[in-house]
């Protein structure tokens, strides 16, 4: 990022939550902030706050045909895009029998084709600069799924795991990418941003999926997490302030935004050790006897 001028960021979902936090810390940063939301017109009093203060803002519908366009506007504003926030999403809650699969397909197509959407309309401008930044807001359920959550989850495994494969492939072109792995934080996302398909039979009661979603519920004004502290973290991993490299000077691509995130996928990453250590002789017996 050049120091001459200061960086051009497009975040999606700028309207609430981690997305308004980093809005608005990036503005107070006197970096150049070009926010968006499916409908500015619902948050008219956010819209004037950010413009107030040298922000633009631009009507996004990351699962909309305009989506390239609305880019293009991006651009033309200040000439580039150097910061790409992906952060748009919501969440769909329920069993993964009784969840419709018309809202797996809705689900998938924010969480998951919205961002890949916008990657690939910001690209072409910063191969050509050879620079830029991507972050993709994950989660630790983009890590580990749980009884409830297989819809939403599904569709941050597919974010994470296009992320991961975008990483290797423009890193020789200037480009970073990062993924946030956020856990849970003071926001309304999992409580009045979700929506909510409510299990039914063998599934109600006492059965997990009920009391998973029964405490989702309950979470957000009690989440221990700090959207304006994600937002600062974020940014430093942006601009390259955070430590973004291990001890062989290798980028991370993953951080991970919240004790309790650490701790959910620390014990995924510790099963799958346990799992891969006691499967190695059975992954022997499928070779070809030569």
């Amino acid at each position: 990022m050049s120091d001459a001028q200061p960086p051009v960021w497009l975040i999606t979902g700028s309207s609430q939550g981690i997305g308004l936090a980093i809005t608005r810390y990036a503005l107070s940063q006197n970096h150049t902030v070009i926010a968006t939301s499916r409908n500015p017109a619902r948050t008219r009093e956010l819209v004037r706050e950010i413009e107030a203060g040298g922000g633009h803002w631009l009507a996004l519908d990351v699962t909309g045909n305009d989506v390239e366009e609305v880019v293009r506007v991006a651009e033309a504003l200040y000439g580039r895009i150097d910061v790409l926030v992906n952060n748009a999403a919501y969440c769909v809650l329920g069993s993964v029998e009784e969840v419709p699969q018309a809202l797996y397909r809705e689900q998938m197509e924010t969480n998951f084709y919205g961002p890949v959407r916008i990657m690939q309309a910001v690209l072409p401008g910063m191969r050509a600069r050879r620079a830029g930044c991507i972050i993709n807001v994950s989660s630790a359920t983009g890590i580990i799924s749980v009884a409830g959550n297989g819809v939403y989850a599904s569709s941050k495994f597919a974010l994470e795991a296009a992320s991961e494969a975008l990483a290797m492939e423009v890193q020789s072109l200037g480009i970073r990418v990062a993924v946030m792995v956020l856990g849970a934080f003071r926001t309304t996302f999992g409580s009045e941003g979700a929506q909510v398909v409510r299990p039914e039979g063998d599934y109600g009661g006492e059965h997990v999926v009920n009391k998973r979603l029964a405490w989702v519920g309950k979470l957000g004004g009690k989440a221990k997490g700090d959207p304006e502290k994600a937002a600062r973290m974020m940014f430093e991993v942006a601009v390259e302030k955070e430590d973004v490299r291990d001890e062989d000077g290798r980028r991370f691509l993953r951080f991970v935004l919240g004790e309790d995130c650490w701790n959910v996928t620390d014990g995924k990453l510790r099963e799958l050790r346990r799992t891969w250590d006691t499967q190695q002789e059975y992954a022997k017996r499928t070779a070809v006897e030569e």
